[in-house]
């Protein structure tokens, strides 16, 4: 596992056990409203313990609160549509050094999956932001770009 997931472990486990999601020092470009859908509480069918709220943090991004027995962690987040597919840009920081980690996801009434970014896919680091896009459009249609669904159901 990598060095910044330590502090992020409950959400790493809630949704991916042994993630190898996307990650790069690069973000998306932040360009689109949010998805009001995607705003309350969620929970993992597999724990009771942790709950996910996600709140509307300004009119482009979220706050991802994770609140399990160890207290609450948050994070900042935006989404981003490309080819129809939606991507959660989630960012992170450990000793000041900030990591986007992308997930794919989508909601279907009360249920909200999420996906990891096949990171086998990328030949080495990114460069830019448009280096970074370049890769999910180039790649986002593949069948083994989305893998390893989790299923959160609406508290």
């Amino acid at each position: 596992m990598k060095k910044y997931k330590e502090k992020y472990i409950g959400f790493l486990i809630l949704f991916l056990i042994t993630s190898c999601s996307l990650e790069s020092k690069f973000s998306l470009p932040n360009d689109e409203k949010i998805i009001p859908e995607l705003i309350g509480e969620w929970r993992s069918e597999e724990s009771d313990n942790e709950i996910i709220k996600i709140l509307k943090n300004g009119e482009k991004s979220y706050l991802i609160q994770i609140i399990d027995n160890n207290g609450t962690d948050e994070l900042i987040a935006f989404s981003k549509t490309i080819k129809g597919i939606t991507i959660m840009n989630v960012k992170t920081e450990t000793k000041g050094i900030i990591t986007n980690l992308f997930y794919g996801f989508s909601i279907e009434s009360n249920t909200l999956f999420f996906f990891e970014i096949n990171d086998k896919l990328r030949n080495g680091e990114f460069k830019s932001e448009f280096q970074l896009l370049k890769f999910f459009e180039e790649n986002i249609n593949k069948e083994n770009f989305l893998i390893n669904p989790t299923k959160l159901k609406r508290k």
